[in-house]
């Protein structure tokens, strides 16, 4: 078996969604209380689609009573180990080189509006996981966080996070300024991309869902039976943003002018795959009634090259091995360890139907199509 490279492992501690408790406390101010971060965090996207008046008490969504601040099954789930026990586990189970994402706590700086003050947050939540990760990222690589809106300090990050062993960075799939992100306004930042030997993390957290007027559906909030399906509905709509970043960059020609960039796509489920490809190959016939199609590669052909996406069985993607053989030049390995979508033993839970791959598109699967991402932008990964 070849290298294996976990596209998405995690990093929990316990003080993620109360910053006061923690390294970030000079924040706190600046961030909501910890019961709105959770609620942000889990189910923003559809409470901000609600006029004012009619949004959920975080209190309700979360059943916490007076006095309490963190869900019970919450705190169950948050931990800071040692990397020491993370490279043993790893390891154990046969990965060979991780990424590793930071906490929720990374993904709320959007809630900090004035932008010297963010910039900050976004320097020293990045800080956490270095210092987390010191002297352990030839194995455990920190995903950075970067913002967008700031151009010129995302690219600054970006390289600072680098020569510290980062290999991948975080965004929103949001337009900024009024620009899609397929728009060549950002094209120095997937240039930077390239240049640094970073992959572009496409992740749930970073994936704004658009409900607008759909979001309003009567809920009676009182009846405590309204907040299992309003919670349900907050994360139905992770992967269109997905979608919708693909597409700005495959028909904005984003992808024709940064032939070595990699999207890497996690936490957002796998089925959606087989039809966005199918879609864009008719889309992008040769020529058709919107006339030829200009750029010198297919759409699926774009999307095969640029575009990896890792399913995550732990979720529900029941088909993954039906689109780890279908789509071998896309479909990548993560654990999520060690967060319960995951498994603490993930290249098991493939089995037996991973051992009836070929050798070849197990192998792609497991890690050397990450390499092999890597290595096209001439900085292998090694260890």
């Amino acid at each position: 078996m070849s290298r294996v490279i976990d596209v998405d492992s995690h990093w929990t501690f316990a003080w993620e969604f109360e910053p006061a408790r923690g390294p970030l406390a000079k924040f706190a101010q600046d961030l909501p209380r910890t019961q709105d971060l959770l609620a942000w965090f889990f189910a923003g996207d559809l409470i901000e689609a609600l006029p004012e008046d009619l949004r959920p008490d975080p209190r309700v969504l979360f059943g916490l009573p007076e006095g309490e601040e963190i869900p019970e099954h919450w705190r169950r789930l948050q931990h800071t180990g040692k990397p020491a026990d993370r490279i043993e586990w790893m390891d154990r189970v046969g990965i060979d080189f991780a990424l590793v994402n930071p906490g929720g706590y990374g993904s709320t700086f959007p809630l900090i509006e004035n932008r010297k003050t963010r910039a900050d947050f976004i320097c020293a939540a990045n800080d956490v996981l270095l210092e987390t990760l010191d002297g352990y990222t030839s194995r455990c690589s920190p995903i950075a966080v970067v913002d967008l809106e700031d151009i010129d300090g995302a690219i600054a990050e970006m390289t600072r996070m680098r020569t510290h062993g980062s290999r991948a960075f975080s965004i929103r799939t949001i337009p900024v300024n009024g620009m899609s992100l397929g728009h060549p306004h950002f094209d120095r930042v997937w240039s930077a991309a390239v240049d640094l030997g970073m992959l572009v993390n496409i992740h749930v957290g970073n994936v704004p869902g658009r409900f607008g007027d759909w979001a309003n559906l009567g809920w009676d909030f009182t009846d405590l039976d309204t907040v299992g399906p309003f919670m349900r509905m907050a994360n139905t709509q992770r992967y269109h943003g997905a979608e919708q970043f693909l597409n700005s960059m495959l028909y904005g020609g984003a992808f024709a002018r940064h032939p070595d960039l990699t999207i890497l796509i996690s936490e957002l489920w796998a089925g959606w795959l087989p039809n966005f490809i199918r879609q864009t190959e008719v889309f992008c016939a040769k020529r058709g009634p919107w006339g030829d199609w200009p750029f010198p590669m297919s759409g699926g052909d774009y999307l095969r090259r640029h575009v990896k996406l890792t399913p995550l069985p732990g979720l529900g993607d029941w088909n993954a091995l039906d689109l780890i053989r279908d789509f071998p030049e896309i479909v990548v390995f993560s654990s999520d360890y060690p967060h319960t979508e995951g498994n603490a033993d993930p290249i098991e839970l493939y089995r037996p139907g991973l051992d009836s791959l070929t050798d070849e598109v197990r192998d792609g699967f497991l890690g050397d199509t990450m390499a092999d991402c890597f290595a096209r932008m001439g900085d292998p990964v090694v260890h």
